[in-house]
């Protein structure tokens, strides 16, 4: 009795189980059509993106096709609870939206020449304000792609309302279907591994923080970079944190720490003169003796500052991490170009879309002088494609701006405006208002694009004109504004710029008559694209490739690249400006002018740049290859450098060559000038060029410059995690409010 009882519990139920799988196979089913329909999708319009953006094709290219597995099952889980009209509805908007989000970064690549993050949402307005133009033209020149998206949406839809019609599932089901959708995520996270886990494998990628968008683009595709940056903002997560920073053996990059040059002064600082022109002398036998020793300065340019009470005192993990990376560093040496223009003036022009092709002898004679004459940097590199707040941002303050996703910077749209309420000591305008310099700053756009009007005061400029008024002591008011005579046209003459603001600072005399020390920052806008046919009467695009037409008409060029030429062609006028005026007032020769550029100019397509450079520019590194001017007349020799550098390390050079008294492991660039230092040239997705190789992270090879044998064993992996570390403290500096810590310590304890 009790076996037959036992036996017909058993029956009834797997009868019941049987019944209840027969129930709802359908639904099953259902399910799976449903989840396979959102892959194809998926998968499709990864795979169409892919393509049309021409992304390198590798075998990682499997996974945006991988994680659009458990994407398609989260959405069919989550729908499943709904009705079958309302399940069809939010199918389809979520296609739309999915196909919109492609579309946006379609248009923005083509403009931009990197991808949008979720961040730059909130420049929305400055984008439709500045760029207007630009994205329409984007938006018409890619319709037939943005056509085809949306014919897949049609298509998914069409299949959903007419065969699946998705009915509601019972909650067990739906949460079935999610429980599948975490376990195909953790399959996709496994699968990465197979791709390696070393640097910049996509398993070690998928882990950074903080993200580079353009590297996760190609190789987790659009859905799985726009999920991981909205899961950052969720979370709050903006960097590594305390784990960020990676202790180097500095014995693989600083080959020769122990024997450093002896530091030392020019001859004569208030008259600049190369090495060779300080006076040999001669022993009675008439040999030549090399020049006496200067007096030797401080061996570092390192505050005395005591690191280890300051990491004693310390209980946030973030500022304690930082303490102890800076510790870690030993700083820069004092040189002999070191006080080199020490009372000296300066002029800074960050050159929008500049490139070292616009400068010829017979085209732009001032440039060519300038960037022959000096210091000349035969090996820097700028470190953006695109943004000029980036690139902007890291030549004024020697940091690498770093986007994380994180809310916080949502908010303030970028890294240059998450620093307009932070202490920047080291920023020149700061610098030189310690001097009792004039600090101005122009710019012939409006103040609040890119939200100059705050970011600026912030580096320590009084005096700011722009196009819809000037900033004096922080208060804004319409009054002397800038003008120009192509009225409400842009870009505008940065020529006119210069004519306009030369006396501002020119024309403030000390006590006795002279001109006072001044230190001038300009942002140029006259080579701002796009680039259209000179020949348009109306130079309603860009009329500044209007203005100059004439010079370049003759030259073997397209019309785009003549064009481009024209536009900058304004930046020639503009220093050759400043040059005559500052001979006229008699202060060529103790003013220093540098300028470099804030971006490649994305405005050219590639087929464009490699005309106007004459040769196949490689894409990895060849088009950040570009110009760093440091000139000043009083230098009868040029000091020609070859050292490997990039944007960040101008801000270090600078502070050395003005005799600025500051502490180098607080900044991510490198005085380039210090023989006994590490020099590296960084670029924006973390791809770095030395004196021995170069490493692009975007497929993780490695290209050696110098005999491979002679590089010591773990030196690329040193780099790498010596350029991740530049990265984090950059990031951690400005969202820890670092330098205003590391000061307010100094000053207590002094």
């Amino acid at each position: 009795m009790d076996r037959a009882r036992t036996g017909r519990v058993g029956y009834d139920r797997r009868r019941s189980a049987e019944i209840f799988l027969r129930k709802n196979f359908r639904k099953w089913k259902g399910v799976v059509w449903e989840a396979l329909l959102f892959f194809f999708f998926f998968a499709f319009i990864e795979l169409f993106f892919h393509v049309t953006e021409r992304l390198e094709f590798s075998a990682r290219f499997f996974y945006p096709i991988l994680f659009s597995l458990p994407v398609a099952f989260f959405f069919t889980g989550i729908y499943s609870f709904f009705s079958e009209k309302v399940n069809c509805i939010l199918s389809t908007v979520t296609a739309a939206l999915v196909a919109v989000w492609f579309s946006i970064q379609i248009c923005y690549s083509s403009v931009f020449m990197t991808y949008m993050e979720i961040s730059k949402l909130a420049m929305t307005g400055d984008v439709t304000k500045g760029f207007g133009g630009e994205m329409w033209d984007a938006f018409v020149s890619n319709l037939p792609k943005i056509i085809a998206l949306f014919l897949v949406v049609a298509v998914f839809s069409l299949v959903l309302f007419l065969f699946l019609r998705p009915s509601k599932k019972p909650p067990v089901l739906c949460a079935s279907t999610l429980v599948v959708c975490l376990l195909l995520h953790l399959l996709c996270r496994g699968a990465l591994a197979v791709g390696g886990t070393g640097q910049y494998s996509p398993a070690e990628m998928y882990r950074q923080y903080p993200r580079i968008l353009d590297n996760n683009m190609e190789n987790f595709g659009v859905i799985a970079s726009f999920r991981l940056e909205f899961c950052d903002m969720i979370l709050g997560r903006t960097s590594s944190g305390s784990g960020g920073f990676t202790e180097i053996d500095p014995g693989i990059l600083n080959p020769n720490p122990q024997n450093p040059p002896g530091p030392s002064t020019p001859t004569n600082p208030s008259r600049p003169s190369t090495p060779s022109q300080s006076g040999d002398e001669t022993d009675p036998s008439g040999e030549t003796l090399p020049p006496e020793p200067p007096t030797p300065q401080k061996l570092k340019n390192v505050l005395d500052i005591d690191i280890d009470a300051l990491i004693a005192g310390e209980t946030n993990k973030d500022l304690l991490a930082i303490h102890q990376y800076v510790k870690s560093l030993s700083g820069s040496y004092t040189n002999q170009y070191t006080g080199y223009f020490e009372g000296y003036n300066l002029i800074m022009i960050c050159a929008e879309s500049f490139s070292p092709y616009v400068i010829s002898e017979s085209l732009t004679p001032t440039l060519y002088k300038l960037s022959h004459n000096g210091f000349v940097f035969n090996n820097y590199y700028g470190m953006y494609r695109s943004i000029t707040t980036n690139g902007e941002y890291a030549f004024c303050t020697g940091l690498i701006p770093v986007s994380t996703g994180n809310v916080t910077e949502l908010k303030q749209n970028s890294t240059f405006m998450l620093s307009s309420d932070k202490y920047l000591p080291y920023c020149m305008g700061n610098v030189f208002n310690t001097f009792g310099a004039t600090t101005c700053a122009y710019h012939s756009n409006k103040s609040t694009y890119y939200k100059r009007g705050q970011t600026h005061p912030n580096m320590g400029y009084r005096y700011l004109r722009f196009k819809d008024g000037s900033i004096v002591d922080g208060v804004f008011s319409k009054e002397n504004k800038l003008t120009f005579s192509t009225g409400n046209m842009v870009p505008n003459s940065d020529a006119e710029t210069a004519i306009q603001t030369l006396d501002d600072y020119l024309g403030i005399l000390d006590e006795n008559g002279k001109v006072k020390q001044f230190h001038a920052y300009y942002m140029t806008y006259s080579g701002h694209h796009p680039y259209y046919d000179i020949h348009d009467t109306t130079h309603s695009k860009n009329p500044m490739t209007f203005n100059n037409r004439d010079k370049v008409d003759p030259l073997p060029y397209s019309e785009v690249v003549k064009s481009y030429l024209a536009a900058n062609l304004e930046v020639e006028n503009m220093v050759t400006a400043i040059v005559e005026r500052l001979e006229e007032a008699g202060c060529l020769d103790n003013t220093v002018i540098v300028l470099t550029n804030d971006h490649y100019p994305y405005g050219l397509l590639d087929k464009q740049y490699n005309e106007l450079a004459g040769k196949k520019v490689d894409t990895n590194f060849g088009i950040f290859e570009n110009t760093f001017i440091c000139y000043n007349a009083g230098m009868t020799e040029p000091v020609v450098v070859d050292t490997p550098c990039c944007t960040v390390d101008i801000l270090p050079t600078l502070l050395n060559l003005f005799g600025y008294d500051y502490d180098s492991r607080l900044l991510a660039g490198t005085d380039i000038l210090d023989p006994n230092s590490f020099h590296i040239a960084m670029l924006y997705n973390q791809s770095f060029i030395t004196d021995s190789v170069k490493y692009s992270t975007k497929n993780g090879k490695t290209t050696y410059i110098a005999d491979k044998s002679t590089v010591p064993d773990g030196y690329v992996d040193a780099c790498i995690a010596y350029v991740k570390n530049k990265f984090e403290v950059s990031l951690q500096i400005v969202t820890n409010d670092y330098y205003k810590v590391f000061y307010d310590f100094l000053n207590s304890h002094s």
